[in-house]
């Protein structure tokens, strides 16, 4: 007190009192700034005095006292490191702790499934549902209608014999048979809808393949009018074309040459007739397919009605087995015909064909040794059929067909086989031979494997 009366004498009031509220600032600011950093309120409770950007103020989060009255040791304290952790409250926390960040972690959003793409693929799939259907129906229409009225079909009168006592069924299959019509449930479905069942006459009619069907219903209604007469014509196994037509002619059917231009050039529509390729080489294209058979043929008849009549009956008899075993064995329906051919003029009879079948397929096997299969059928067709026949002589077609001069098969049958030669040809005798012979007064057959053989056997049948 004696330093500050000293000051003061020295000093004015006014001085004074300044001082003394000068000191008594710097005392308070030194206090407001022990209090902020132990962050302690201002009892005074001068909010005013306080900044609005200090720092929020500190929350105990120490663990309250147990139910003894204990509190638990400060997790900062330097001492509880040294203890050892409980386990079973690691692992609770552990768990709380992870299912606290599961639940603070955002949940993936599901996606909204695209809607407008389903419903724009459903709809593509439904569109096309019923323009496939749409189609069907008019392909199934247009279908029913070209057969009912007769349409894209040939213009030809065909005879149609339909026997006594046919119902429905079996006329409808006797009309497809005959190309009158293609569909036989349509044409019975047809035929009870216009209430035509058990009105057939039986009898020959004449049909066009071109009619509708209530034209064919109004034809087979009624009876037939004309009789045609008919004969009855058996051609042998064997039987070459050129004679075949000759036998037409003689008994009236057609003339000769416009029966050999027909059978080369019509076309039928059997799935065998594709079978047969053309080639410049050949001399008739169709020889060979002319199954030999007893027919019955009316006279003056037209000769594309013979052909057909014909190529029905090979169709018939030529089986799918027959087929199925051409492609076992590696042969063509051309091969298989043409060497049936050859051995149908070789032997007569059926059990000869197999041998001499089996000497032609040894050859034709070991070409190297045995290039020419040197049957004399092969040369008589040549001098007797091909030759006076061309109207242009060609000695390479000729040469062709002659197997003494040309190696393998000639370019198609020489004669018209039946079906003990086509069955010889498909199951020969399993022989090692390459030559045979045969007595031509006694009708006896020889056989060798060697060519020393085959010069004995020539003695033996009458031949050296």
């Amino acid at each position: 007190m004696s330093d500050i009366r000293q000051v003061n004498d020295k000093m004015t009031d006014e001085e004074l009192i300044n001082s003394i509220l000068g000191e008594h600032e710097e005392k308070k600011k030194k206090e407001i700034s022990s209090d902020e950093i132990l962050g302690v309120p201002d009892d005074a409770g001068n909010d005013a005095d306080v900044k609005t950007d200090e720092k929020p103020e500190p929350v105990d989060i120490s663990m309250p006292p147990d139910e003894d009255g204990d509190v638990p040791p400060d997790e900062t304290d330097d001492g509880a490191l040294d203890e050892e952790p409980d386990e079973d409250t690691d692992d609770d926390d552990s768990d709380e702790d992870d299912a606290s960040d599961e639940e603070d972690e955002p949940r993936p959003r599901r996606k909204k499934k695209k809607r407008g793409a389903g419903r724009l693929i459903f709809a593509l799939v439904l569109v096309t549902l019923v323009i496939s259907v749409a189609v069907l129906s008019a392909v199934a229409v247009i279908t029913v209608s070209t057969e009912i009225l007769g349409l894209s079909r040939v213009n030809e009168q065909r005879d149609v014999e339909i026997p006594e006592n046919s119902g429905t069924e079996a006329i409808s299959q006797i009309l497809v048979n005959e190309g009158i019509i293609e569909k036989p449930l349509i044409f019975r479905l047809y035929s009870r809808i216009k209430g035509a069942d058990g009105t057939y006459m039986a009898g020959v009619h004449e049909l066009n393949p071109n009619m509708t069907y209530s034209d064919v219903i109004e034809a087979l209604q009624k009876e037939p009018e004309n009789i045609r007469e008919f004969v009855t014509i058996t051609f042998v196994e064997g039987v070459r074309l050129i004679d075949a037509a000759a036998q037409l002619e003689e008994a009236g059917v057609c003339n000769a040459q416009d029966f050999i231009r027909a059978f080369n050039s019509t076309k039928v529509g059997f799935e065998f007739e594709e079978m047969v390729k053309p080639s410049t080489m050949k001399f008739y294209k169709m020889e060979g397919y002319f199954f030999p058979d007893t027919y019955d043929f009316y006279l003056e008849e037209d000769p594309k009605t013979v052909v057909r009549k014909v190529f029905k009956n090979f169709d018939h008899r030529v089986t799918p087995d027959y087929y199925g075993r051409m492609k076992d064995v590696g042969l063509t329906l051309e091969e298989t015909i043409t060497l049936a051919s050859i051995v149908q003029r070789e032997a007569s009879d059926p059990r000869d064909m197999k041998y001499v079948a089996s000497v032609f397929l040894n050859r034709m096997h070991n070409k190297d040794e045995f290039p020419k299969l040197q049957s004399d059928p092969t040369r008589i067709y040549v001098e007797e059929v091909v030759s006076p026949n061309l109207e242009i002589y060609s000695g390479a077609i000729c040469d062709a067909y002659n197997t003494y001069k040309s190696d393998g098969l000639p370019p198609g049958p020489i004669c018209n086989p039946g079906l003990d030669a086509i069955e010889a040809v498909l199951y020969p005798r399993d022989t090692d031979y390459y030559f045979f012979c045969s007595n031509v007064d006694t009708g006896e057959f020889f056989y060798a494997e060697t060519l020393e053989e085959h010069e004995e056997n020539l003695k033996k049948a009458g031949l050296r």
